[in-house]
């Protein structure tokens, strides 16, 4: 068989063994790119070259597990009288091979076809040899020390170093980067092209239709993600976007949620995750204009508090606009208050009262304090994030809605999130044997009478 004839089928076979991923065949001549992917031992592990890391400043650096390494590359012509008599012309590319490893792969390429290719077609052979060899021939083992060489400090017709060897990378630092960037994109492109089973929906979809949570790993499409996200976050209950799967507590990315709510929705959500977190800062609050409500760094020390929007000076404690020493108008005691004088007022006080502050004024304020004793008798402040919750039924081990953190009903402890349940088994506790103890949240039946009371005036 002629040689373009020969070179010809193997090219068409390459092509038809290899997707396009792996091979590329060169439409300007003979030749193309081979990428040579590796399969690594489980738990395979990489670490720092301590001489060419110049942060580091022990011998025991800390090792990083790999499923994937970028791949050796060849790149190859076939001249016109291969196979026939020359060998095909190569060069052997990888950016995590040193040039001398590289240099010892290329003398193994060689040996191939003095020994065993000439006269015929080799490329197969050599990809086979890169593929299942490379490693044991290098002595690779886990963990891999990564180093890397610079070309300038050895020249190009060094016996050590073959011209046809290229690390493909510029420096040490950019090679630990690009490995564990290849590491995340092959890893994407792996799930996106594998399929998997719904844990809400039951339906078995692509990964590139799906959604999994990073701690945990739990899979569910996009689709019922949206709704479920979507559902959190009109509640207000942006730190509630956890895996849906039973007792896991993995949360959702920002970037997750982004990828499968609306633009408007991704907004309310970064809005409510931003005062999420701010609300967790001592020395933050709001400013009191409702049309404003930006956030406003107060001092400590200090009862004034200045909105950076719209420059609106007032006092952090009521709330109302600053009043420097004088003391504070506590809205709250005066509603109190009135609301006494109130019921132990005869008609014609009341009377008085109705007309002085409005009769519909005067019952919303009141239904604010009853509502206000009600929350502190039934409910009770999350020692996490303040959040009011109430308890309906069920055991004393609570779950804020708000924050997600577990605290203890009857004392307000935050409870272990390994164990919870440890609260209430430990002697001497307080609440040892109270995890079932009921609480009674009946309305005081003393307020509905005297609304009754009230409407009758």
């Amino acid at each position: 068989m002629a040689d373009a004839d020969a070179q010809e089928d193997e090219l068409l076979a390459l092509a038809s063994i290899y997707d396009e991923r792996t091979f590329t065949h060169s439409s300007e001549e003979k030749g193309g790119q081979f990428n040579v992917f590796l399969d690594l031992p489980d738990h395979f592990q990489i670490r720092e070259d301590s001489a060419a890391s110049a942060s580091s400043e022990k011998d025991g650096f800390e090792c990083i597990d790999l499923k994937y390494l970028p791949p050796i590359v060849l790149n190859f012509v076939m001249p016109e009288n291969y196979p026939s008599i020359q060998p095909p012309e190569y060069t052997l590319s990888c950016k995590w091979l040193t040039r001398q490893q590289l240099s010892k792969l290329c003398k193994d390429l060689d040996e191939i076809w003095t020994d065993q290719g000439v006269g015929d077609v080799i490329i197969f052979r050599w990809t086979q040899f890169l593929m299942d060899e490379a490693l044991e021939v290098l002595n690779i083992k886990s963990p891999m020390t990564v180093r890397f060489h610079r070309q300038q400090s050895i020249p190009l017709d060094s016996s050590l170093v073959d011209k046809r060897a290229v690390q493909d990378v510029a420096s040490y630092s950019l090679l630990i980067a690009s490995i564990l960037e290849y590491e995340k994109q092959e890893k994407a492109r792996v799930f996106d092209t594998s399929y998997f089973t719904c844990d809400v929906c039951f339906s078995e979809k692509p990964g590139s239709m799906c959604l999994a949570f990073h701690n945990c790993g739990h899979v569910f499409c996009c689709e019922c993600m949206t709704g479920y996200f979507t559902v959190q976050i009109n509640d207000g209950s942006v730190k509630a976007l956890t895996c849906p799967t039973s007792k896991c507590e993995s949360q959702a990315l920002p970037s997750q949620v982004k990828r499968v709510v609306s633009e408007e929705t991704f907004a309310k959500y970064d809005k409510f995750l931003l005062q999420s977190s701010l609300d967790g800062m001592s020395d933050i609050t709001y400013c009191p204009r409702p049309d404003c409500q930006s956030p406003v760094l107060v001092d400590s020390e200090s009862t004034i508090g200045l909105c950076p929007a719209c420059s609106f000076a007032f006092c952090k404690i009521c709330r109302l606009g600053y009043h420097g020493v004088s003391p504070c108008s506590i809205k709250n005691s005066e509603f109190r208050k009135l609301r006494t004088e109130y019921l132990k007022a005869t008609e014609e006080e009341r009377a008085l009262l109705d007309q002085r502050y409005g009769r519909d004024r005067l019952k919303k304020v009141f239904e604010e304090v009853v509502s206000e004793d009600w929350v502190k008798s039934n409910c009770t402040k999350c020692p996490s994030c303040s959040y009011q919750i109430q308890k309906f039924d069920g055991c004393n081990k609570m779950t804020c809605i708000k924050c997600r953190a577990n605290f203890c009903w009857l004392c307000r402890s935050i409870l272990l999130t390994t164990n919870p349940y440890l609260h209430f088994n430990k002697l001497g506790s307080q609440c040892f044997g109270r995890l079932l103890e009921g609480v009674d949240l009946a309305l005081d039946e003393d307020d509905d009478d005297w609304f009754d009371d009230f409407d009758e005036f």
